[in-house]
């Protein structure tokens, strides 16, 4: 939802080409460091750790992104992107082409990429048209954190009762 809706909830209290492109190039900044820590983080933390992060993170920019009343307030939400995207992506890949059985390490990165980039943000251009169109942009992104905040739930009690479920052999 966040990557479908945010410049449309950033066009709505008053942001134009500018400070779109502004936020573009700090998210993308800001994921830099991430992408070359990731390793770091992902072995201190394990996969699921990064995972449940991550998931804050986009909780954050959810209520953040609801919030705003001016347009560069935006941009503490697209700091997060780095936790949000680089963080997860770096350590889904890496998870991925470690559980993945020899020679298939390519296909299932591409189911990966299929999942996240295909049907993930799919849905959530579905699901979000919708809630934006029924209750408004700011309600949409409230009420995705609030699901946000279920799925961490659910993966945090996951990751309480199996706690090597996301470890890896040679960690």
């Amino acid at each position: 939802i966040i990557e479908n809706f945010a410049y449309k909830r950033l066009r709505e209290v008053g942001g134009e080409g500018t400070v779109m492109g502004v936020s573009r190039f700090f998210s993308s900044v800001t994921g830099v460091p991430m992408f070359w820590f990731s390793g770091h983080v992902t072995k201190r933390l394990s996969v699921m750790g990064v995972l449940i992060l991550s998931l804050c993170s986009y909780i954050l920019r959810f209520f953040i992104y609801a919030s705003i009343t001016n347009p560069w307030q935006g941009l503490p939400a697209e700091a997060l992107r780095g936790f949000t995207f680089a963080a997860m992506w770096a350590s889904s890949t890496y998870y991925t082409h470690k559980i993945s059985p020899p020679g298939l390490s390519a296909t299932m990165l591409g189911f990966l990429n299929g999942m996240y980039g295909g049907l993930g943000q799919s849905t959530g251009a579905l699901i979000g048209g919708h809630l934006s169109q029924r209750y408004g942009t700011p309600r949409t992104f409230v009420l995705s954190g609030l699901a946000d905040i279920v799925v961490v739930v659910l993966f945090g009690t996951y990751w309480w009762l199996h706690p090597n479920a996301t470890r890896l052999k040679e960690e």
